[in-house]
């Protein structure tokens, strides 16, 4: 059975300050691809009402689910289709944008990002690379022009941006992306305050070799000679790899019928059990 929602952690900071400071919040990701999905009215009602899940993410701009949400208080990053990167580049077009998907749920809805494409810089194809920074920078103006300074415009990555994630402190990003894409990018995070997004996939490194090193059980690690640091999962791992410092983390952990996959104490009544990289 298709898994409806996925957990994600988000360490809000601001991008290569001096001084930075996180604030944690636990979310999920609202998938729609799958079979017997509840409709979104009663996703936002069990997560209101249910679990200390403040926040979700939606791969789309879907009305119902805007709707669904309205009033909650939780909050809702939406995703540019991306498909629509290229039309961004005009503010007048991004205004259209703006005016046909987000302002008719705006402020009832209290949407806080808005994502423009998914994992662009690894799937490609090269026209849309090449737009993404200045589409990403035209919508933020488009933005300011409505007079909406609340909602952050970000994307959001593969960790396929790296060249290598092991040992984490060798990590950098793939020549070509670094100075073409990335570079321009934190700085348009750092000047909008934006925080920079990576889906990072513990088990699609899994193998019966490293299987309890991914699966988070009793193992004895893996040493990184150059930090000192021994790490006890995948998990962590990738997240130290990562080059910026605001990341976003992903599991399975909803069934459709709102059973839970994992224990992680976000239930109501539950204590929260998460584990924090820096």
């Amino acid at each position: 059975m298709a898994l409806l929602l996925r957990y994600y952690l988000l360490l809000l900071s601001a991008v290569f300050h001096h001084h930075i400071t996180a604030v944690y919040s636990i979310g999920v990701n609202y998938g729609t691809l799958g079979d017997n999905l509840p409709p979104p009215a009663q996703v936002a009602q069990f997560l209101k009402e249910k679990t200390t899940i403040d926040r979700i993410k939606i791969f789309d701009v879907n009305p119902d689910i805007l709707r669904a949400f309205a009033g909650t208080g939780i909050l809702v990053a939406v995703t540019v289709p991306n498909g629509e990167i290229p039309n961004l580049v005009d503010v007048g077009y991004a205004r259209r944008w703006l005016d046909s998907n987000i302002k008719p749920f705006y402020p009832q809805t209290k949407i806080n990002y808005i994502l423009v494409g998914n994992e662009i810089l690894h799937w490609g194809p090269q026209d849309l690379r090449d737009k993404l920074v200045l589409a990403m920078r035209t919508l933020h103006n488009a933005l300011n022009l409505n007079g909406i300074t609340d909602i952050k415009v970000t994307t959001a990555h593969s960790l396929g941006i790296l060249e290598s994630s092991d040992p984490p402190s060798l990590a950098k990003f793939r020549p070509g992306w670094d100075v073409g894409v990335l570079a321009p990018m934190l700085q348009f995070h750092r000047d909008t305050k934006s925080p920079f997004m990576v889906n990072p996939y513990p088990y699609f490194g899994y193998g019966p070799g490293n299987a309890d090193f991914t699966l988070f059980k009793s193992n004895k690690g893996i040493f990184d000679k150059y930090t000192r640091r021994t790490y006890g999962n995948m998990f962590d791992q990738l997240m130290d790899a990562k080059l910026g410092p605001i990341s976003e983390k992903n599991f399975g952990l909803f069934r459709p019928d709102f059973t839970a996959v994992y224990d992680v104490g976000i239930m109501l009544g539950a204590g929260v059990h998460v584990h924090v990289t820096n």
